[in-house]
Parts: C-alpha cells; sequence; structure tokens
C-alpha cells in the first residue's frame, strides 16, 4: 500500500509544480502587461491566456491539496459519530469523490478531443486550447487518484485513526480545523 502512496505523491507533487510554474508565467505575463501598458502598447490577449493558466493552475493544484488536506473540513455533524460510522462516512466520501472526478476527467479528455476533431481554436489568439482541456483532465484525473488512494487507506487499515496516517506517510499534511475549534 506503500507503493501506491509514494506513486500518488510523486504525480500529486508533480502536479503541483506544474501548477507552480504556470502561475509564475501568468505572473509575468501581467507584470509585462502592465510595463507595456505604462509604455501605450498593452499586450493583446493577455486575459485569454490568464483564464487558461489559471484554470490550469487550479486543477493541477487539487490533487496536491487533497492530498495535504489543504481544503476547509466541516464536521458539524460527523463528529458525533462513532468512530466506525466515521470510517464509513469517509470511506464513502473518499470513493465518490474518486469516481466523480474520474467521470469528469474521462468526459473533458473526451470533449477535448471531439474539440481537436473539429478544429476548434481560441477566439483571439487562434491557440489550439483543446490541448489545454486535455491538461486540465490530467489535473482532475490526479485528484481521483488522491482520493482512492485515501479510499483504499480507509479500508484496509485496522486503526481508523487518520491522523497516524496523515502522519506517517503524507508529508506536510495541513492540521485540521477541528483542532483549532478544540482548543
Amino acid at each position: 500500500m506503500m507503493v501506491l502512496v509514494r506513486i500518488e505523491r510523486w504525480c500529486c507533487l508533480a502536479g503541483m509544480w506544474i501548477a507552480g510554474a504556470l502561475l509564475l508565467l501568468m505572473v509575468l505575463l501581467a507584470g509585462a502587461n502592465v510595463i507595456f501598458r505604462l509604455g501605450g502598447q498593452p499586450l493583446g490577449a493577455i486575459y485569454e491566456l490568464s483564464s487558461y493558466l489559471g484554470a490550469l493552475v487550479v486543477a493541477l493544484a487539487l490533487a496536491d491539496t487533497q492530498r495535504k488536506r489543504g481544503h476547509v473540513e466541516l464536521d458539524l455533524f460527523t463528529r458525533r459519530y462513532s468512530v466506525r460510522t466515521r470510517r464509513v462516512v469517509g470511506a464513502f466520501n473518499m470513493l465518490a469523490g474518486a469516481l466523480l472526478m474520474l467521470l469528469v476527467s474521462v468526459q473533458l479528455w473526451n470533449r477535448a478531443g471531439r474539440l481537436l476533431v473539429a478544429g476548434e481554436v481560441s477566439e483571439t489568439l487562434k491557440l489550439p486550447y483543446p490541448y489545454l482541456i486535455h491538461v486540465a483532465a490530467i489535473g482532475l484525473f490526479l485528484l481521483a487518484c488522491a482520493f482512492f488512494t485515501d479510499f483504499v487507506f480507509l479500508l484496509c487499515r485496522k486503526d481508523p485513526d487518520t491522523e497516524a496516517y496523515a502522519q506517517s506517510s503524507r508529508k506536510g499534511v495541513v492540521s485540521s480545523i477541528r483542532a483549532e475549534i478544540e482548543e
């Protein structure tokens, strides 16, 4: 099982590094646009490029954020459940998330393929944007893998303590909101 976690960790980190590079590119483009605007010659289609890059940054960063538990966790009702019930509900949520993200990823991939065959390009730059949709589909597939890894862990682990799992195999895990509220 730890091999699965290592592979998932590497893939999620690769997605995060690519997202970071795209974010840096987006900031550089915005800065260049400001400089050129001061000279009276703004860059054309900067909004189109920024929107594409922003979508890719989000899609590629979701998996590592899920891996590190960086999303907001609301447990208003589940904290009153028994340990076994929380485990079952958590496993169901992880499986449902994995299946949903896998379905969305496959649909995006297929849609991008149809758009490529049709020869679709963006309006301003005439950029073949279906390739960008493929990258977004890969990011959502990585998120599905992160959910699935959590699902397998919750089923296979005898100890339902997810904090012990987080400390042992998920380096850099963000603490849950529950700890901040209970202090």
